[in-house]
C-alpha cells in the first residue's frame, strides 16, 4: 500500500511540475511576441502567434495548476512555482542571450535555497 502512496505521490507532483513549465513557457513566449510586433497596438498583440502561444501555455497551466490544488495543499504547492525564477533565469540566457549577472544567479539561489527550507519544514509538520 506504501509503494501506490508514493506513486500517486509522485503523480501530483508531476501536476506541479508541469504546471510549472507551461508557465515558464508562457513567459518565453510573450518575450518572443514583444520581439516579434512590429507595431504598439492592442490588435497586433491579439494577432501574434507567440501571443496565442502563450495564452495557450497558460491555459494549459490553469488546467494542471487546478489538478495539482486538488491534490496538494497550497502552502505547499505555491512556494514551489518560484522555480521559474531559475527557470527564466536559464531560458533567458540560453534562448534570448541575455546577460546573468552574478547578482542575478545569487538571487536565484537564496529564492531555490528558500524553497528547499520551506518544503523541509512542509514536511515535517
Amino acid at each position: 500500500m506504501e509503494g501506490r502512496y508514493e506513486l500517486q505521490l509522485n503523480i501530483n507532483y508531476l501536476y506541479l511540475i508541469l504546471s510549472v513549465l507551461f508557465q515558464s513557457f508562457s513567459f518565453v513566449f510573450t518575450k518572443f511576441a514583444a520581439i516579434d510586433i512590429e507595431q504598439d497596438s492592442f490588435f497586433s498583440l491579439l494577432v501574434n502567434r507567440y501571443y496565442l502561444t502563450a495564452l495557450l501555455c497558460l491555459l494549459i497551466q490553469s488546467v494542471f495548476w487546478q489538478i495539482t490544488l486538488r491534490k496538494i495543499d497550497l502552502s505547499v504547492a505555491y512556494p514551489l512555482t518560484a522555480v521559474n525564477n531559475l527557470l527564466i533565469l536559464i531560458f533567458s540566457y540560453c534562448i534570448f542571450n541575455e546577460q546573468v549577472s552574478l547578482s542575478n544567479i545569487i538571487g536565484v539561489s537564496i529564492i531555490m535555497i528558500g524553497i528547499a527550507v520551506q518544503s523541509k519544514k512542509s514536511e515535517n509538520t
